[in-house]
C-alpha cells in the first residue's frame, strides 16, 4: 500500500492524493490500515485544538448566547471544557491503543506461557476413494501438555478492549478534525 495525501494547492481546495493498493493489502486490511490510522490518531491527540461538541454538552457548562438565561452555565464553562478535554483525550487514548495493538500484532504472545512440544504418531489407515490406495495417517500428539497453556481469560479481555477502541473509533469518525 502506498498513500500520498499531498498539501493543500494555494490556488485551490484541492490536492493531490495517489493511493495504490496491492493485493495482499486486503489480505489483512485491518492490519494494513493500521498503520495509516495510528500515527494519525497520535498527531491529532498531539495538535487538537478542541473537542467534538457531544463532550462539551454531556457535562454542561456551554458558554454561547443561548444559554445566557442560565448564568451557572457561563460560572461552569472553563471547568466544563477541562473535563470534556479530559474524556476527550481518554478516547482518543482508547483508540490509539487498540490500533498499536493491530500494528504490533503480537498481543496475543503475553497470553501463551510455556513452551509446547508436538510430536506426530500414527493413528489410523485412509483409504483415498478416488485411487483406492491405503495410506497411512497421523495425529499431533503434545509432548508435555502440563508444562504449557494458554491463558483464554486474558485474551477475551484483551480483545474486548481493542474492540472498545475500534466501535469508539467508528462512533467518533465524523469528529476525528481539529
Amino acid at each position: 500500500m502506498k498513500v500520498n495525501l499531498g498539501k493543500y494547492n494555494k490556488n485551490s481546495d484541492y490536492r493531490k492524493i495517489k493511493v495504490t493498493i496491492e493485493d495482499f493489502d486486503t489480505w489483512s486490511l485491518d492490519h494494513s490500515l493500521a498503520y495509516i490510522i495510528l500515527p494519525a490518531l497520535m498527531q491529532l491527540k498531539k495538535e487538537k485544538m478542541g473537542v467534538p461538541g457531544q463532550f462539551v454538552d454531556d457535562v454542561g457548562g456551554a458558554d454561547y448566547d443561548s444559554q445566557d438565561s442560565f448564568d451557572f452555565y457561563k460560572e461552569t464553562h472553563n471547568e466544563s471544557f477541562d473535563i470534556a478535554c479530559k474524556r476527550w483525550e481518554d478516547t482518543l487514548d482508547k483508540m490509539i491503543w487498540s490500533f498499536q495493538q493491530l500494528v504490533f500484532d503480537n498481543w496475543e504472545e503475553q497470553y501463551h506461557h510455556g513452551t509446547p512440544e508436538y510430536d506426530w504418531e500414527p493413528y489410523d489407515d485412509f483409504v483415498d476413494p478416488n485411487t483406492a490406495k491405503t495410506e497411512k495417517t497421523y495425529k499431533m500428539v503434545d509432548k508435555n501438555p502440563t508444562e504449557h497453556w494458554t491463558d483464554y481469560e486474558g485474551m477475551r479481555l484483551h480483545e474486548e478492549r481493542i474492540q472498545e477502541g475500534l466501535e469508539l473509533f467508528g462512533k467518533y469518525y465524523r469528529h476525528l478534525w481539529d
